[in-house]
C-alpha cells in the first residue's frame, strides 16, 4: 500500500478524468454511520439534508455544492459505509460509488475518538488507488476525554491530507474546503516531505495469492489492480462483475479458486483481521486515547449510556420515553388538546362554515358543492383531516423523534432490544425502521434497506405493515381511548401479542440466515434546539408538500366514488363483516378510508365516537391498527419487496384485523366488560 507504484492505479492512463464536467472537483463523502458525515455534508453545502445521530438516516443519495476560491465543488453523500466488504444493500450502493470513476476525490469522515473502528476503510481506499482526504471529526469529543491525535505525523505515514473537524461546532470546515480545492498541491507537499509510507501486508501467503491474481488481470479499471486482486480473493461479487466485462474470466476464476483453496479460513476474515491490526497500530502510535484513564473521566453521559442499555433499567427508561413522549405529548397534547382546538374550533366554527357559505353562494350545483364542502369534500374532509387532525399529531411526533435521534438514544435502544429481537428473526438494528414506522410506514419500509439480510428485511416489512400504527393513527387512537384508560392497555396488549406471535412464526417460516448485529454507539448529547427545529421543519415541509396533496386527491376520489354509488356499494359489502365484530354499519366507511390513509380511518372514527361504546371503540381501534397498510405503504412494499410478498401481507392484514377484532369483541362481551 502507500503512495508507490504498486498502490496507486497502475498506470496514469487507467485513470479516467472527465474534462467536460461542470465542477472543479467531484467529491464523494463517505464514512460509517454516527461519525457526523451527513452533518458535515449539510454544513459544507448549506442544504437541509436530514442529519441524525443514529445509523441509517441517509437512505437516498444526497447531492450539493459549495464554492471556495471561485471554484465550485460537487459533493455526493451516499449511505453509510463501514468498509468495502459490504453487508447491507445500502452499503453496497456506497461501495459502487467508491468504485465509480466519476469521482475525483474521496473524503472519508471518521470519529476521531474511535479511529481504530474506521481507519481500515481509509487503508482500503488508498490501496484501491483513490485520492483520499481523511477527516477526523468529533474532535470536541476527543478533547472531552483528554486525548489528542498527531494528525501531521499520521498524514505523512499514510501519504494523504488529514483535516481535524468538529462539524457540530463548525470547526475545521473551512480548512476542509481549502484542502478539497487545493488537494493536488497539498498531496504533493506531503509526498515530498515523506520518505516512507505505511504499507499493508496481509501476510506472505495472502500476498503471494494477491500477486498471482494481479498479474493475470489485463484490463484497465477505475481502481488499482491490487485492490481488484484482494477483493476477488475475498469473493466480492461486484469486483467479479467488474472484471467479467474486460477479462477472460473463465481462466481468471480458475486462478482465483486455486488461490482460495490454499486457506482454511475465509480470506475476507483474514484480511479484516490484518486491517484491524493496522488500525490498532495507528491508534496506539498516533493518538493518546489508550493512555487516557477513561475510568477517571467517566462522565454522567457515559453512566447514563450504560443505564440505557441495561436489561432492566433500560426498559424503565423506554417506558418513560413511551409514556411522556408518545402518550402525553403526542397522544394527550397532540391528539387531544390541539386536535380538539383545531378541528372543532378553527375548522368547525370558522373555516368550514365560511368556505361552505361561499361555495353554496357561488356554486349552484350540489354535486360540485359536495366536492368542496360535502361529507367527503376537499375542505371538510381532506384539509380538515390533514391540517386539523393529522398535522398537530405528526408535528409533535416529529419533535419527539428529533429529540431522541439528536440525543443518541436510538442506537442504545437498538442495543437494548437486540436479544429480544433475535427471538423473532431480527437484530437490534431493526428497531430503527420500527421507530420510523411510528412516524410513517412508507418511509420506514424504505429504511429496511439498511438491514443486513433479505430475510430480516422481509420480516421487518411484514411486522411493520401488520402491527405498527403510524404516528397520526396512533395519536387519534390514543385520543379515542383516552376516556377509557383500561382500553388503552388492552389495545397495547393485543398489538404487542400480535407483534410477538407474528414475529415467532416469521422466524420459523421465512427462509434465510439469522442476521448479525454491529452498531456504533455515538456519544450522548444534549439535543440542540437548532437541530430539532431544523429537522422538525424539514419533515413538516415534506408532510405538507407530499401528503396534503394526497389528502386532497383522496377526497376527490372518494367524492367521485360516492357520486356514482361505488363508495356506498363498497361500504355495503364490508358492513356484514364489520357488524360481525360488534361494530355498527356507520364504522364501515372508516375501514374504507383507512385503506387510502391509515390515519383517515382513525380520524373518521372521531366524528362518530359519541355513537360508540368503550368496547366498540376498542374493537374498532384494534381492527384499524391491524388493517391494510395505506396505499402509499403498499406501493412502497411492492417496490421494495415485490408484488408477491406485498400481496401476501395485504391479504394477511385483512384476515388478521377482522379475526382479532372478532376475538376481542367476543371475549369482552362474553365477560360483560364495560369500558
Amino acid at each position: 500500500m502507500g503512495k508507490d507504484t504498486n498502490s496507486k492505479i497502475d498506470s496514469e492512463d487507467d485513470k479516467s478524468i472527465n474534462n467536460d464536467k461542470a465542477y472543479y472537483k467531484n467529491v464523494l463523502l463517505i464514512g460509517s454511520p454516527n461519525v457526523g458525515k451527513s452533518l458535515t455534508f449539510n454544513k459544507l453545502t448549506g442544504m437541509t439534508a436530514m442529519v441524525s445521530n443514529y445509523p441509517g438516516t441517509t437512505v437516498d443519495i444526497d447531492e450539493g455544492n459549495f464554492t471556495y476560491d471561485n471554484k465550485t465543488v460537487h459533493i455526493t453523500d451516499p449511505p453509510g459505509l463501514y468498509d468495502l466488504n459490504t453487508i447491507t444493500e445500502e452499503e453496497r450502493v456506497a461501495k459502487l460509488l467508491v468504485l465509480d470513476e466519476q469521482f475525483d476525490l474521496m473524503v472519508h469522515v471518521v470519529d476521531a475518538k474511535n479511529i481504530e473502528k474506521s481507519i481500515d476503510l481509509t487503508l482500503q481506499l488508498i490501496d484501491a488507488g483513490k485520492e483520499v482526504i481523511l477527516v477526523l471529526n468529533m474532535m470536541d469529543e476527543l478533547g472531552k476525554i483528554g486525548a489528542t491525535v498527531d494528525a501531521e505525523s499520521l498524514s505523512h505515514e499514510l501519504g494523504i491530507p488529514i483535516v481535524l473537524t468538529a462539524a457540530a461546532e463548525n470547526r475545521g470546515l473551512e480548512e476542509l474546503k481549502h484542502t478539497i480545492v487545493n488537494y493536488d498541491s497539498i498531496e504533493n507537499q506531503i509526498l515530498s516531505e515523506s520518505k516512507t509510507f505505511l504499507d499493508v501486508d496481509y501476510g506472505r501467503s495472502i500476498e503471494i495469492a494477491i500477486s498471482e491474481i494481479k498479474n493475470n488481470i489485463k484490463g484497465s479499471y477505475p481502481v488499482s489492480k491490487r485492490y481488484l486482486a484482494v477483493s476477488l480473493l475475498e469473493g466480492d461479487e461486484d469486483s467479479e462483475n467488474l472484471v467479467k466485462e474486460k477479462e477472460d474470466y473463465a481462466l481468471l476464476s480458475k486462478i482465483i479458486d486455486a488461490q482460495k483453496a490454499k486457506f482454511d479460513q475465509p480470506v475476507k476474515y483474514l484480511t479484516k483481521l490484518r486491517l484491524a491490526d493496522y488500525a490498532k497500530h495507528i491508534k496506539s502510535n498516533y493518538t493518546t486515547i489508550d493512555s487516557v484513564n477513561i475510568q477517571d473521566k467517566d462522565s454522567l453521559g457515559e453512566k447514563l449510556s450504560r443505564i440505557m442499555i441495561h436489561p432492566i433499567y433500560g426498559l424503565i427508561i423506554l417506558a418513560c420515553v413511551l409514556y411522556f413522549g408518545l402518550y402525553l405529548i403526542v397522544g394527550v397534547l397532540g391528539a387531544g388538546i390541539l386536535v380538539d382546538f383545531l378541528e372543532n374550533t378553527i375548522f368547525g366554527q370558522y373555516i368550514n362554515p365560511a368556505v361552505t357559505a361561499v361555495v353554496v353562494q357561488y356554486i349552484p350545483w350540489v354535486p360540485i358543492q359536495n366536492l368542496f364542502v360535502g361529507e367527503y369534500g376537499i375542505v371538510t374532509l381532506g384539509l380538515t383531516y390533514g391540517f386539523g387532525i393529522i398535522l398537530p399529531i405528526v408535528s409533535l411526533f416529529f419533535i419527539v423523534f428529533s429529540i431522541l435521534e439528536d440525543s443518541g438514544y436510538l442506537p442504545r435502544l437498538a442495543l437494548l432490544v437486540d436479544n429480544g429481537f433475535k427471538k423473532i428473526g431480527l437484530s437490534g438494528r431493526s428497531v430503527i425502521p420500527f421507530v420510523l414506522a411510528v412516524g410513517c410506514g412508507s418511509m420506514a419500509t424504505m429504511v429496511t434497506r439498511t438491514l443486513e439480510t433479505r430475510r430480516e428485511r422481509n420480516i421487518a416489512t411484514m411486522l411493520m405493515a401488520l402491527t405498527i400504527p403510524c404516528s397520526a393513527q396512533l395519536g387519534v387512537i390514543m385520543a379515542l381511548l383516552s376516556q377509557h384508560q383500561n382500553a388503552i392497555w388492552i389495545w397495547f396488549a393485543v398489538i404487542l401479542f400480535n407483534f410477538v406471535v407474528i414475529g415467532f412464526l416469521a422466524k420459523r417460516f421465512v427462509p434465510g440466515a439469522q442476521p448479525s448485529f454491529f452498531m456504533e454507539l455515538p456519544p450522548l448529547r444534549w439535543p440542540k434546539l437548532s437541530h430539532i427545529a431544523k429537522k422538525t421543519w424539514t419533515r413538516l415541509v415534506m408532510y405538507i408538500k407530499e401528503l396534503i396533496p394526497i389528502f386532497i386527491l383522496i377526497s376527490v376520489i372518494i367524492w367521485a366514488l360516492d357520486l356514482c354509488g361505488i363508495f356506498q356499494w363498497i361500504i355495503a359489502c364490508i358492513s356484514p363483516v364489520v357488524n360481525a365484530i360488534g361494530l355498527p354499519t356507520s364504522t364501515s366507511s372508516s375501514f374504507v378510508l383507512g385503506f387510502f390513509r391509515r390515519d383517515f380511518g382513525a380520524a373518521g372514527l372521531m366524528t362518530i365516537q359519541n355513537q360508540l361504546t368503550g368496547v366498540q371503540l376498542l374493537v374498532a381501534s384494534v381492527t384499524l391498527t391491524l388493517f391494510l397498510p395505506c396505499v402509499a405503504q403498499l406501493m412502497i412494499m411492492i417496490k421494495e419487496r415485490g408484488v408477491k410478498l406485498a400481496g401476501l401481507i395485504a391479504i394477511m392484514s385483512i384476515v388478521l384485523a377482522f379475526t382479532m377484532g372478532f376475538i376481542v369483541n367476543l371475549i369482552l362481551t362474553s365477560l360483560h366488560v364495560v369500558l
